[in-house]
């Protein structure tokens, strides 16, 4: 019993720290400070891989050149695709046309003073994360969390040895 209370607080450990790293970017998200995007496809590669979770900040447009990546916006979420050519419109309008590593596909996006950038990479994570999400493993995972905070908290913890009494 001891073993499995020792396991059941490690991987309580592992999962706390995860889930206060997914309380920090979501409140990132939610101050708009920065955005996590899932890479879906291998359209990317060989710069980012499919299940690929890249952390995405603004960044001054005037700074991005061709050869950049940055995440613009297509069907309500942001996609990492290659900057082509960057062409200065009006003051703090920003034209830039993109294409994705794999495809021959070029599309063109207006953008203001900023735009998203990733900055952080973190290779096979956002599969990982974007499955928990799914309430088919998610509700499982937590119904796991919940019972081994049960073992945790209800199992006996060893009692100390009596003392001996010198006489």
């Amino acid at each position: 019993m001891i073993a499995l209370r020792r396991i059941a607080i490690a991987t309580l450990a592992l999962l706390a720290a995860a889930a206060a790293v997914a309380a920090v970017l979501w409140a990132a998200a939610l101050a708009g400070l920065a955005h996590p995007v899932v890479v879906a496809t291998g359209a990317m590669q060989p710069s980012y891989a499919a299940g690929d979770l890249l952390v995405t900040t603004r960044v001054p447009t005037a700074d991005l050149a061709e050869g950049d990546v940055v995440s613009v916006p297509s069907g309500g979420t942001l996609l990492p695709e290659r900057i082509v050519a960057v062409e200065a419109l009006a003051p703090g309008s920003w034209s830039l046309t993109t294409a994705a590593d794999a495809t021959e596909r070029v599309s063109e996006h207006r953008v203001g003073a900023e735009a998203w950038a990733p900055t952080l990479r973190v290779p096979g994570i956002g599969a990982v994360a974007a499955s928990v999400l799914e309430p088919k493993l998610g509700l499982p995972l937590l119904a796991a969390a919940g019972l081994l905070l049960a073992v945790v908290l209800f199992a006996k913890s060893p009692a100390a040895p009596p003392a001996r009494r010198l006489v």
